[in-house]
C-alpha cells in the first residue's frame, strides 16, 4: 500500500490545456456601431466608474461599456482607474486635469490600492467635486456590479481595463472574471491592458483555462502622454497590423498615440480601417477599429464616416443620436473635395495640422509635390500641394454631396 501511496505522490502532474492558437473568428463586419460609455457609463452625470454612471448612459444609448479596473491586496477586483498615488497621470487627475467627468478622484496616503486591503481602499479612495466636497460614493467591486449591469441585453460588449500590471495575476484575474461568467455573457467580455506584458500574460491564462486567448488586447494610448516622438513619427504605423501579429480581437487605440494632434491620429485610424477591411476581404479575422476617446460631434461624425467601428465618449447622447439617425438613413455621408495652392514646406499648415486647419471633419486626402515658381525656375517641385477632403453627415437627396 505504501510503495503505491509514494507512486502516486511522485508522478507527475498532469498538464492543464494550454491552446495558444491565436482563434480565426468570422470575417463579418459586426452589425452594431458600439457606442462606448467611458469609464462605467457616463461620467458626467455622475461619477467614474460607479453603478449610476452605468444607469445614466444606458439612459443616453450607449450599448457598450469601458471599465477601469484595480485590485486591493487581498485581490478583491473593483472599479477604479488610479491605483497608484504616485503616478503623474493619478496626480494630475486628483487635480482635476484629464477629468471629463463631475468627479475627481480622491486618495488618501500614497499607498497604492495593491498595497491595501479593500476595506482600506474603501476608506482611502473616493471621489470629490470640483471644489472638493466629497461625494460619499461607495466604489464598487467587479462583481457587484456584474450582478447587476452584465446581463443587461442593451450592452453589447463589457470592455474591463486592467489597471493591475503583475502578470504573476494574470491567472487569478481571469479565473475571477471568467469562471463566474455565463456564455452569453463571456461573448460580451473583452480584456485590455496597457502593458504589453501583462496582455500577453492575460492571454496565456485565458488559454490555459480554455477560453480564445484573443478576449486579452493591449489597448494602445494615454491619459496624459503619447506614445510616439516627432511629427510623422507614426508613418507606418497601424495597430491592426500588430492586432493581427499579437492576436487581439479589436483595436483600441486613443488620441493620444499621435503626436502630432487630430492630423496624424486620422491617418493613423484612415490605416487601421484599410488594414481591417484587407484582412475581412482576405477571409481574416474582422478586428473592429476603435477611437477613443471622443466627445466632439465632429471628430464622432467624421470617425464614423471612416468607417471605424466603436468609439469610446464621455457625451454618450450625442453619439448615440448619431448613430440612430445614420442606422436609419436619417443622415449619409458625405465627401468634398478641396486641392489648396502650392504651399512652401515651412507653412504652417503643411509642418501642423495640415487639412485638419479647415475644421475637424477635414484630412489629408493626397499630399504631392508642387513647384512654388513656374518651369523651369523651380525644377525640383520645392513646395507641397494638399489635395484636402471633408468627411461630415448630412441628409440625403439633400447635400448629400457635401455641396
Amino acid at each position: 500500500m505504501l510503495p503505491l501511496l509514494l507512486a502516486c505522490l511522485l508522478a507527475p502532474l498532469p498538464s492543464l490545456g494550454q491552446d495558444l492558437t491565436c482563434p480565426t473568428g468570422t470575417s463579418l463586419k459586426p452589425h452594431n456601431f458600439l457606442v462606448i460609455g467611458s469609464s462605467g457609463g457616463d461620467s458626467k452625470a455622475a461619477c467614474e466608474n460607479t453603478a449610476l454612471a452605468t444607469v445614466a448612459g444606458l439612459a443616453k444609448g450607449i450599448n457598450a461599456v469601458e471599465l477601469d479596473i484595480s485590485m486591493s491586496r487581498d485581490r478583491v477586483l473593483f472599479l477604479w482607474n488610479d491605483p497608484n498615488p504616485l503616478d503623474p497621470a493619478t496626480t494630475a487627475r486628483s487635480q482635476g486635469l484629464f477629468v471629463n467627468g463631475v468627479c475627481w478622484p480622491r486618495i488618501r496616503g500614497l499607498t497604492s490600492a495593491r498595497g491595501q486591503v479593500f476595506t482600506n481602499v474603501l476608506e482611502n479612495f473616493g471621489y470629490v467635486n470640483s471644489i472638493g466636497e466629497d461625494q460619499e460614493v461607495v466604489i464598487p467591486t467587479l462583481q457587484e456590479w456584474m450582478n447587476q449591469f452584465a446581463n443587461n441585453d442593451a450592452l453589447k460588449i463589457i470592455i474591463l481595463d486592467i489597471k493591475v500590471e503583475e502578470v504573476e495575476q494574470a491567472d487569478y484575474i481571469v479565473e475571477h472574471i471568467m469562471n463566474t461568467a455565463t456564455p452569453p455573457l463571456v461573448s460580451k467580455l473583452r480584456l485590455l491592458s496597457s502593458s504589453p506584458d501583462m496582455a500577453a500574460a492575460l492571454q496565456t491564462s485565458l488559454a490555459r483555462a480554455g477560453w480564445p486567448k484573443d478576449i486579452a488586447s493591449r489597448v494602445l494610448g494615454g491619459t496624459i502622454g503619447t506614445i510616439h516622438l516627432g511629427y510623422e513619427s507614426t508613418s507606418g504605423y497601424d495597430p491592426v497590423e500588430r492586432a493581427v501579429e499579437d492576436c487581439y480581437s479589436l483595436a483600441s487605440v486613443g488620441q493620444s498615440v499621435s503626436s502630432n494632434g487630430w492630423r496624424e491620429y486620422q491617418e493613423i485610424v484612415r490605416r487601421m480601417v484599410a488594414t481591417r477591411d484587407k484582412q475581412a476581404a482576405a477571409g481574416n479575422k474582422y478586428i473592429p477599429v476603435l477611437a477613443w476617446r471622443v466627445n466632439s460631434v465632429e471628430k464622432m461624425a467624421w470617425l464614423m464616416c471612416q468607417g471605424v467601428d466603436g468609439v469610446y465618449t464621455d457625451e454618450p447622447r450625442q453619439l448615440s443620436v448619431l448613430a440612430q439617425r445614420q442606422q436609419l438613413g436619417d443622415i449619409v455621408c458625405c465627401d468634398r473635395d478641396l486641392k489648396m495652392d502650392c504651399l512652401n514646406n515651412a507653412d504652417g499648415r503643411i509642418t501642423g495640422q495640415g487639412c485638419s486647419s479647415l475644421g475637424l471633419s477635414w484630412h489629408d486626402q493626397v499630399t504631392e509635390p508642387c513647384p512654388l515658381l513656374p518651369f523651369p525656375l523651380d525644377f525640383f517641385n520645392s513646395g507641397t500641394q494638399l489635395t484636402c477632403r471633408q468627411s461630415r453627415f448630412a441628409r440625403p437627396n439633400h447635400d448629400a454631396q457635401c455641396n
